[in-house]
């Protein structure tokens, strides 16, 4: 009995010495309570001023409601590899649309990013071209200014400037209000520090007056609409020549329009977990004969493509999976030969994703004779 006492007293001792930081708590900073999901969050002096405090983790306010206006901040920290930034109408934790810089990217093209985050999933592979990413001119052991204005579908955002060193033509989630969010992150990184935070509506004077970049001319013969399964184990396709119909047994399908990049988002429908991070895209042609038709594609983070059941291609396009450098962004880089019979024909796409934006994107420029889509 006394055996089981100790046994039962260790346990009970475990149990309440679990560590604190696996639960959300709260801080005041200036009036605004701001929920802590973070390693570590505090109010204290930096630089002369009052200052929060993060460190590798996020500040949520979710009394906020943000729909369009004023989000401005300035934040200190080290050279070192560390992502900042804001958050805004958060529909919840999973689901936002959101800008960090990147502290260790100073003056590069992509120093500053813009993504939407969709079912906990960011999307920066997916966005990577001149009204998504932008070089901005960072200051450490010193105060950055961060401006973002938020209009409609869209947004402008100022770093140490007077004028937008990003503007955003097309914000990509359909939110149109929600809480605000703060961001400090990186796997070793260090404290970020945030002081003259304001949050606040437009006013008179605040407008958008960025302008679009030049987008990359999207190929022809895209295709701009795709069926899209539920989510299932990358397992059941791991090594598959050819596709059984186990893993279609379970699966339930809706459409999905591609992005004005020409690329689908998949995250927006699919949410991936350890247990189910691959989803089915699926295509059905009609060939009036016999004949090869080329497939221009792109995709993150794995791809396996079958024509008919049989597989015609697979790659792995993610981050450093080809070298250090090797970002993994999409673009219509790759293409297949499709060997198209009589009649109908079902091209099937198994996407299996890691992190950076769950991606397909497709493109037919010679549709003589043959039809695409169901």
């Amino acid at each position: 009995m006394r055996r089981l006492f100790l046994l039962m007293l260790a346990i009970i001792h475990a149990l309440f010495a679990l560590p604190a930081a696996a639960q959300d708590t709260a801080l005041e900073y200036k009036g605004q309570v701001w929920r802590v999901a973070a390693q570590e969050a505090e109010v204290t002096s930096h630089l002369g001023r009052e200052a929060i405090k993060l460190v590798r983790g996020r500040l949520w306010a979710d009394d906020m409601i943000f729909t369009d206006g004023v989000i401005s901040f300035d934040a200190a920290y080290a050279e070192q590899q560390i992502f900042i930034g804001a958050s805004w109408r958060a529909a919840s934790d999973r689901h936002y649309e959101e800008m960090y810089f990147r502290g260790h990217l100073n003056e590069k093209p992509d120093a500053l990013q813009y993504t939407p985050v969709e079912n906990g999933n960011s999307a920066w592979q997916i966005f990577s071209d001149g009204n998504g990413i932008a070089p901005v001119s960072q200051k450490y052991g010193g105060w950055n200014k961060v401006k973002i204005v938020v209009q409609g579908d869209r947004a402008d955002i100022y770093f140490n400037s007077a004028a937008p060193v990003l503007h955003i033509p097309d914000l990509k989630t359909a939110l149109t209000s929600g809480y605000v969010g703060l961001r400090s992150g990186g796997r070793q990184a260090g404290p970020a520090y945030f002081s003259n935070i304001t949050i606040r509506p437009l006013q008179a004077g605040d407008a958008i007056v960025g302008t679009p970049k030049t987008s990359a001319e999207l190929p022809e013969g895209l295709i701009g609409e795709w069926n899209i399964s539920s989510t299932f184990a990358e397992t059941l396709v791991d090594s598959s020549l050819t596709l059984s119909e186990k893993p279609y047994a379970d699966l339930t399908w809706q459409t999905l329009p591609a992005e004005t990049n020409g690329i689908a988002n998949l995250s927006r429908v699919a949410e991936r977990n350890r247990e189910a991070n691959t989803v089915f895209v699926r295509l059905n042609i009609v060939s009036e004969t016999d004949q090869m038709k080329e497939l221009s594609f792109g995709y993150s983070d794995r791809v396996r493509i079958y024509l008919n059941g049989k597989r015609i291609y697979y790659g792995n396009a993610g981050w450093r999976v080809r070298d250090y450098r090797f970002l993994g962004t999409v673009g219509f880089f790759d293409s297949a030969g499709l060997d198209l019979r009589k009649g109908e024909n079902e091209l099937t796409v198994a996407i299996s994703e890691t992190f950076g934006g769950w991606a397909w994107a497709g493109a037919i420029a010679d549709r003589s004779g043959i039809t695409v889509g169901d």
